[in-house]
Order: C-alpha cells, then sequence, then structure tokens
C-alpha cells in the first residue's frame, strides 16, 4: 500500500508522516449510533487542536451517518478493512502507511484483537472504548471468546475508557477501579447542533392538535430500543383520557417498523405513531415535544436521554445503570422498572410532561453547558490521552477548542 491511495470508500491518500499528532478511530461499521454522533461532535475540537483521525470500518461498506463526512472535513481518511482471514495483514499494512501515535477501538471486548495488532506494529497508544452496558445473556460460546479477547485486551491496552462506571464493569468486571489505565470519559453533547431550528412544524407534521400530547423517541431500529413499547403506551394514556401522538426519530429497519406498525394496529392506536426515519434536525424536533419516553433495554449513557434532558425535556428511560448515572447528575428523568407494564409508562410520562411544562429551556441549557457531560470537557480529556503518546516530531497546536471561541484549524496535512 506504500505510496498508493488507502483504498477506503471516497478516500484519498493520508498524507505525509509528519506533522499533526495522527489517531486512528476503529468503529465496528458507521451509522447514526450513539459512538459515531459523539465522535461527529468532537473532530472539530480535536482538529483545531493538531489532532488529525483516520477511521477504520469494520465493515466492508461504509455505511451513513454523519462520521466519515467529518472525517473527510477534516483531512481525515476512511478505510474499509472486514473481518475475514485477510484482516490482520491488511490492518498491519495501514498501521505501517499511516504511522499513527494512538489506536483508539469502539469495539467492546475484541478491541484486545485490534490493539493486539497494534502493539505488534509499535504503535505507542493503544486505547480501548467501551461504549454499552452489555447485560444480555451469554451462550458458552460467547462467554469463552469474551474472555479470550478481554485477556488481549489488557495486555495491549495502555487506556481502557469507559463512557460510564457501569460500561467498564460489564466490560472488565468490578476490580477495573484497580486498573490505572481505566477511566470513565463521559460522552459530551455538541449544544450548538441541538440547538439548531427544524425546518419542520412537529405538531402539524403529525397532526396533533393543540391539546395534544406530543411525545418523541429518538433512536436507531434495532431490537434492544424495543420501539414497540410506545404504542401500548400511548392506548394506556388514551384509556385515561390523553391523546397522545408517539413521533419515532431513526434510522429504520423493515423488520422492526412491520413490529411497530403491527403493535399500533393491535392496540387501536396507528393513526397516532408516526415512524419518521433518521433525522439532522433532532434538536429542533426535541425542543417541539412535551415529552421524551427511551425504552431501550441496552445502554452505555444513552444519548437518546442525554439529548433531551440538556433542553429540559422531562424524559422517561428503563431502569439501566447509564440512566441512573445521569439521573444523578442532571434533573428531567423519570425511570421506570425495564419489565414495567405499560400503565406504569403513561403514569411516568404524565410525570415528565409535567417537568416540561415548569422547567424554562435556557436554564436547562445552561445547566447542562456547566454538566460533566459539555463537550468541551470530553475534548480536552480526549485531547489529554491522545498527546501523553505524541510522536516528538508531531506537536500538535497547545489548547482546547471550545464553542466560545474555537482554536483556527490547522490546515498542515
Amino acid at each position: 500500500m506504500s505510496g498508493s491511495t488507502v483504498d477506503a470508500s471516497g478516500c484519498g491518500p493520508p498524507g505525509p508522516p509528519g506533522g499533526r499528532l495522527r489517531v486512528l478511530r476503529v468503529v465496528g461499521e458507521l451509522n447514526f449510533g450513539g459512538t459515531e454522533m459523539r465522535t461527529a461532535e468532537l473532530l472539530p475540537r480535536l482538529a483545531a487542536a493538531g489532532v488529525q483521525v483516520h477511521l477504520v470500518t469494520l465493515n466492508a461498506r461504509v455505511g451513513p451517518g454523519p462520521l466519515a463526512p467529518m472525517v473527510r472535513r477534516h483531512g481525515g481518511s476512511i478505510t474499509a478493512v472486514p473481518l475475514d482471514l485477510r484482516f490482520p495483514s491488511r490492518f498491519r499494512r495501514l498501521l505501517h502507511q499511516l504511522r499513527p501515535d494512538v489506536v483508539h477501538v469502539d469495539c467492546g471486548n475484541f478491541s484486545g484483537v485490534v490493539l493486539s495488532l497494534a502493539v505488534l506494529a509499535g504503535v505507542p497508544g493503544r486505547v480501548a472504548h467501551f461504549r454499552g452496558d452489555d447485560n444480555q445473556p451469554r451462550s458458552l460460546r460467547r462467554r469463552v471468546s469474551r474472555w479470550l479477547f478481554g485477556r488481549l485486551l489488557r495486555m495491549s491496552a495502555t487506556d481502557i475508557l469507559g463512557v460510564s462506571p457501569s460500561s467498564l464493569t460489564f466490560g472488565l468486571g468490578r476490580d477495573w477501579a484497580d486498573d490505572p489505565r481505566c477511566q470513565v470519559v463521559l460522552n459530551g453533547l455538541d449544544l450548538d447542533r441541538l440547538c439548531q431550528p427544524s425546518l419542520d412544524d412537529l405538531r402539524a407534521l403529525v397532526g396533533a392538535g393543540v391539546d395534544g400530547l406530543v411525545c418523541l423517541s429518538v433512536g436507531r431500529a434495532s431490537p434492544e430500543k424495543r420501539r414497540w413499547l410506545l404504542p401500548p403506551i400511548v392506548a394506556a394514556l388514551d384509556a385515561r383520557g390523553v391523546t397522545v401522538h408517539a413521533v419515532l426519530v431513526g434510522p429504520g429497519d423493515p423488520a422492526d417498523d412491520a413490529r411497530v406498525r403491527a403493535a399500533a394496529a393491535a392496540v387501536g392506536v396507528a393513526d397516532r405513531v408516526h415512524l419518521l426515519g433518521a433525522r439532522d434536525d433532532v434538536g429542533g424536533l426535541l425542543r417541539q415535544a412535551d415529552v421524551v419516553v427511551h425504552p431501550s433495554c441496552l445502554e452505555g449513557l444513552p444519548g437518546g436521554v442525554l439529548e433531551p434532558v440538556a433542553l429540559g425535556i422531562g424524559t422517561v428511560a428503563a431502569d439501566l445503570p447509564g440512566v441512573r448515572f445521569i439521573d444523578g447528575h442532571l434533573p428531567g428523568v423519570t425511570i421506570v422498572d425495564t419489565d414495567a407494564a405499560p400503565r406504569v409508562w403513561a403514569d411516568a410520562v404524565l410525570a415528565a410532561a409535567a417537568y416540561t411544562a415548569t422547567t424554562d429551556p435556557a436554564m436547562a441549557v445552561d445547566r447542562f453547558s456547566r454538566s460533566v457531560f459539555a463537550i468541551d470537557t470530553a475534548a480536552a480529556t480526549h485531547l489529554a490521552i491522545y498527546r501523553r503518546h505524541a510522536s516528538p516530531r508531531r506537536r500538535p497546536v497547545v489548547g482546547v477548542p471550545s464553542s466560545r471561541g474555537r482554536l483556527p484549524i490547522d490546515s498542515e496535512r
């Protein structure tokens, strides 16, 4: 691969080895998920501070979402290196060409495999990042593979990060706090993005009346998100004389969408359950909602809860460690048991809607900007980790860009 373009979808050459601090970020696939969104929001700040991010996806196809365009915009490359028999040799050739200071992997315990290859290539910084709480039942085969990958991770990582304490507990075990490499690095949210208006009037878009309750749910269509719980909740509120429109925002899936529609038809609320699909104006839609429901049963630090709370929108969520972590730092979260009946969710929806009605959005945004979830805090933490492993020949810009006064982007490649 020496002297050639990186074999990525729509990518150009990675540029000369000198200059900016270089990070190779590895993700499973590209989509509109939380990992991709949070990484995309960090990129402008990292680039402004002298970090060049190159992206590797372990899927053969570079999919949708905001991360790939953002990487290209800031001078990085995107390389698809699918997990097949050629993966080890192809990944090591890519490491030889890019010569990164840091390899940062967002692939759970499988990160140990990728970081072991980085050890063989002499990469100084090797970061494993746990993003979720894996609380699902595991087969014997899965338990064995997790143990093996976890051993490789512990032997190869220089830094082990988690988006919450529980994500590190699920990933490594309860003794993670005894490992000096482990650190909780909270996801930051870009409030500038969330505060952008939507061109649509949400009530008019879904046909909700002035007195109707608009209930929003944001998340991709996948089984763990349990979007099919929304229609029974709408029906339970109907039984109390409360007219509700449930609006589902996020990339769809034919099977999951069909399950939601079938659930809505079964309880007679098909006309008030609306699937909008992926949107780039989520913040503008959230600000028009009366309440948000996040029924997911598998999360790390859920953006589907953080985003509405940041805007002062009351949010109902299942009882998960990451949700309780958010609730411990910010108001606005109403927690229900993961297996609660629709009527219990309905009670929580009314309580959360009352919170929205009595909360000043500007005060909520200001409170969030000063919280541990502020994006500038997340950017500063990432920069500190990366700079510990910077080669002497790479001298990144000193300072951390902020939303109030960002540093000019270094044009050196």
